[in-house]
Formats: structure tokens, C-alpha cells, sequence
């Protein structure tokens, strides 16, 4: 019996030998593999000049995935290195070169000439001092990446692009002050512009980040509707009236601004990239700028209190509308360069075209000054306008719910209710997602209210394919689209008759009159 129970210890322990077992208290993401270095026969080794003693090592027969699912490998002895000295995870082999998130061959002897092999390091006490990655520093290099197709990699010497390598392996992302694990980030050698080769951290896109194809299907869908909201304006000729015409402007601005932003995206601007940002900003803000002639020639024509400002553009409404809205967005432009060109201080500069990013920089400050600025201001003026344009609208319906008999009277009252609500969509749809576009600038260190506020981007990107569904698709659109240019001579007769009278006295407010998708007011 004493000589089964002796085989039986044999086995187990024989078993124990042979399977593979954890480092206790030790994350995987804090070993190297330690199968080829020196061996002493008190079971430590000698790894890279680090003496790693018996307990901080053990036999394993996985790696871990991104994912935190393990994946079979063959046996081999891990150290856990990184609990004596500080680790630093690169991506791919230390000297191999990583493109688009992808290793691929070996540094040329020319780069490997020139290449910073030093990294700053931010100890417990908050002193930062440099490292040699290779002498001062444990290299892993045979971690798995983490789990996304593409990578971003920050360039310290770029604005915004500032990070803190810890000696505990973690890293503070300073632009959105957000810590990253190890498992979560690599570094590898880059090649940059200025013929420098460094060492630079890789991350993967943000969670709360579209991913660029939806976001192009978004944007290209949107300028499609743009399109054809413009061709229907041009093609039914009772849509030729002056806030239609500015209702196209304000259109093609949002098609620019949206062609800008698309050719950013994919990276097809860097050729000229801060043109292009200045052209994508320009675009933008003469969009809000018709926003703003539309509310304000709501103002005027539903309101009734602004005779004054109804003589002035009686003549030359619409010239005068386009001298403000691109003059406006031209000299917001203009401003905005010269501060790019003069501004010494960097977080006071608007930076268009900084890095990859032909747009203007929205990591700080700044961006208030030149960008979300001026349009919060656009938005909160535009909201005066509509409060006060429905105002005299309001007291009208209550007043003319009174007298049941004035049927004319409430007709267009009726008309001018259909056209400022429809204004008023028209206001919320860029207003509002702009202003959570500017909320979410502000939540940008927040995780959960960036994830949350996605929603305020992809609104912000569909606005062309809002404003085809809300306004081209209709009954009434559809109707006068069937019907064609040309008009039935009976009702255009009709029509005539009821309004020569009010087009002589007064051509503005006529030019002003109908609903953006039913002129008639029907």
C-alpha cells in the first residue's frame, strides 16, 4: 500500500513539473520571456544585466490576448522583471519600423544612426529624468498589440500631443488627461519630418471615436441631400424667393464645410493642408452666418416691427445679405490667420493645420477664441431672433381665436406660423447640434459623456440628410416637384390678383413671403 502511495506522490509531483504555472501577485503584462537567459542553481536568472530571483518566475504555456482570452504557445520561463526594474512595451521588435498601426522590416543602418534611443521617465516623486530604453530600461517585445487594426501615435514635439511615461509602466495622455494601462498602449520607433527617428507611444482610437468609414457615410450621404435640396430650390420656381435664396447659400456653405472635413478625414488635404483647414472654417462660420440673415429675415417679415430695417433692404436685400454673411466669414477668416501668423504664445494660436489635422486645433483654449466662440455667439443670437419673432406670432393666434370670423386673418397667421416653425427646425438641427458639439468639447475629459455625446457628431454630420427629409420630402414639396417650373395659369392667376397690390407697396416684404417649402402658405 506504501508503494502505491509513493507512485502516486511520483506522478503528481511529476505533473506539477510539467504544467504550467503563474507568477503569484505578478501580471502577465509585467514579465519577459526569460527561456534564454542565464540560469544559477538557485532557480534566479540573469536577464539583461537583472538579477530575477526564483519566486518572481515560472513556466508558462499561454500568452495573453488583448482580449484577456489566452492563447496556447510552447512552454517557456517568464520573469517578472518589471516589478524590479521599469518596463518599456514596444509594439512590435525593438529596432523594427511600425506603419498605419502595422510592423514591417528593420530599421536602415541610417535611421538607426539617427534614432533618440532616450525616453523621459516620471518617477513616484514627480521628477522626470531620462532613460536609455535599452540600458536603463526592461524592453517587452513579445507582448500581443493591443487589439485594434488601426493605431494613433503621439509626437510630443506637436501641440497637443504631449504624454507622461510612468515608472510603473503606465501612460498619461495629456490632451484628454486620461491614464493608460501598459495593456493598452505600445511604443515603437518612428521616422518624422524633420529626419528625426524617436520613440513614440501607440493607442488605439478613442471608444467614443466614429469610426471614419461610418463617418464618411454620414458626411457624403449629407452632401448628396445637400445636392439635391439645392436642385429642387433651383428647378421649382416658386422656391426663388429671397430667404430661399438665402437658404441656399446657407446650403452651399455646409456642402464646402462638409467636403473639407470628408477630405481631412481620409487625409486627402495634407498636400494642402492648412488651405484646406482655412477653407473648412471659412465654410463653416459663412454657414452660420446665413443661419443668422434667415432668422433675422424671419425677424423682419413675421415680426412687423421693423419698418426701418424693411426700407433698407427693400432694394438690395439679398446683395446686402451676402456682403454681411461671406464678409463676415471672411473677416473671421482673416483674423483667425493673422493670429496664426503673430500669436507667440501656443495655446492662444489657432494652429490650422497643426499635424495630420488640416482643421483647426480643438485640443485647448483656443478653440473658444476662434472657432466655438464666434458660434455660440451666432447661436444665442439666433435664438434671441426667434424668441422675438414668436412673440407678435403667439399674440396674434391668441388674439384672433377671439373673433372666429376673421378667416383671412388667420390664414396668414397660419402661413406665418408654418414658415417660422419650419425656420425653426431649421435652426435646431445646426443649432443644436453645434451646441452639443461645444458641450462636448468641454466633456472631452470626461469618458462617459464623450461616449455619450457621439450622437451630437453623427447629427452634426447627417444635417444635409435632415434638412432633405424635414423640407424636400414634403407633401407640399413633393407636389410643386411633380408639378414642375411652370406653374398652373389659373393659379398663378389667382395668385397674382391676391398679391400685385401688397407687391407695390412693399417689395421686401413680398420677396420675404412664404414658407421655405410652401410659398403660397397653404
Amino acid at each position: 500500500m506504501r508503494i502505491i502511495d509513493v507512485l502516486l506522490i511520483a506522478v503528481i509531483l511529476l505533473m506539477m513539473q510539467n504544467s504550467s504555472a503563474e507568477i503569484p501577485g505578478c501580471d502577465f503584462y509585467d514579465t519577459v520571456d526569460i527561456s534564454k537567459a542565464q540560469r544559477f542553481s538557485n532557480g534566479s536568472y540573469l536577464y539583461e544585466g537583472l538579477l530575477i530571483p526564483a519566486h518572481l518566475t515560472a513556466e508558462y504555456d499561454f500568452k495573453l490576448l488583448p482580449d484577456d482570452s489566452r492563447e496556447k504557445v510552447a512552454s517557456h520561463v517568464r520573469g517578472c522583471a518589471c516589478q524590479l526594474r521599469p518596463c518599456i512595451r514596444f509594439c512590435c521588435p525593438q529596432y523594427h519600423k511600425m506603419k498605419k498601426g502595422q510592423c514591417y522590416g528593420d530599421m536602415s543602418k541610417d535611421e538607426l544612426d539617427r534614432h533618440d534611443p532616450f525616453v523621459n521617465v516620471t518617477l513616484s516623486d514627480g521628477s522626470v529624468v531620462k532613460r536609455h530604453f535599452k540600458e536603463d530600461i526592461i524592453v517587452q517585445s513579445d507582448l500581443a498589440k493591443p487589439g485594434c487594426s488601426r493605431m494613433y501615435f503621439l509626437n510630443h514635439e506637436m501641440p497637443g500631443n504631449g504624454f507622461s511615461l510612468f515608472e510603473n509602466g503606465s501612460l498619461l495622455r495629456h490632451w484628454d488627461n486620461v491614464v493608460l494601462p501598459k495593456r493598452e498602449y505600445c511604443v515603437q520607433h518612428l521616422s518624422f519630418k524633420d529626419n528625426s527617428t524617436r520613440i513614440a507611444p501607440h493607442f488605439c482610437p478613442l471608444s467614443s471615436e466614429a469610426s471614419k468609414p461610418w463617418k464618411t457615410v454620414a458626411i457624403v450621404l449629407s452632401q448628396i441631400c445637400i445636392v439635391l435640396t439645392i436642385s429642387v430650390y433651383l428647378y421649382v420656381k416658386e422656391l426663388r424667393n429671397l430667404v430661399n435664396q438665402c437658404f441656399i447659400c446657407y446650403l452651399a456653405s455646409l456642402f464646402l464645410g462638409y467636403l473639407f472635413l470628408v477630405l481631412n478625414v481620409w487625409n486627402y488635404s495634407s498636400g494642402f493642408c492648412v488651405t484646406a483647414g482655412f477653407l473648412g472654417y471659412f465654410s463653416v462660420m459663412a454657414a452660420f452666418f446665413w443661419l443668422s440673415v434667415i432668422s433675422l429675415t424671419n425677424w423682419i417679415r413675421l415680426s412687423g416691427t421693423s419698418n426701418r430695417l424693411k426700407r433698407i433692404l427693400q432694394d438690395n436685400g439679398f446683395q446686402t445679405y451676402n456682403l454681411y454673411a461671406w464678409g463676415m466669414a471672411l473677416l473671421l477668416t482673416g483674423i483667425t490667420f493673422i493670429a496664426d501668423q503673430v500669436v507667440k504664445d501656443e495655446k492662444l494660436k489657432p494652429r490650422v493645420g497643426v499635424g495630420r489635422n488640416c482643421w483647426i486645433y480643438t485640443g485647448d483654449i483656443s478653440v473658444m477664441i476662434y472657432f466655438y466662440g464666434p458660434m455660440l455667439l451666432i447661436i444665442i443670437f439666433n435664438i434671441v431672433m426667434f424668441v422675438l419673432t414668436a412673440i407678435p406670432i403667439f399674440r396674434l393666434k391668441k388674439s384672433l381665436n377671439s373673433f372666429p370670423q376673421q378667416k383671412q386673418m388667420k390664414r396668414k397667421q397660419n402661413s406665418d406660423s408654418q414658415q417660422f416653425t419650419l425656420f425653426l427646425r431649421l435652426f435646431i438641427i445646426m443649432g443644436l447640434s453645434w451646441s452639443l458639439e461645444i458641450i462636448s468639447y468641454s466633456l472631452n475629459t470626461k469618458i462617459a459623456w464623450a461616449t455619450a455625446l457621439l450622437v451630437a457628431d453623427y447629427t452634426n454630420w447627417s444635417q444635409g440628410t435632415i434638412i432633405f427629409v424635414l423640407f424636400i420630402c414634403k407633401p407640399t414639396t413633393v407636389k410643386l416637384i411633380i408639378r414642375g417650373p411652370q406653374r398652373d395659369p389659373q393659379v398663378s392667376h389667382h395668385h397674382h390678383n391676391a398679391r400685385s397690390k401688397a407687391s407695390r407697396h412693399n417689395y421686401s416684404e413680398t420677396a420675404c413671403e412664404g414658407t421655405i417649402v410652401d410659398p403660397n402658405g397653404a
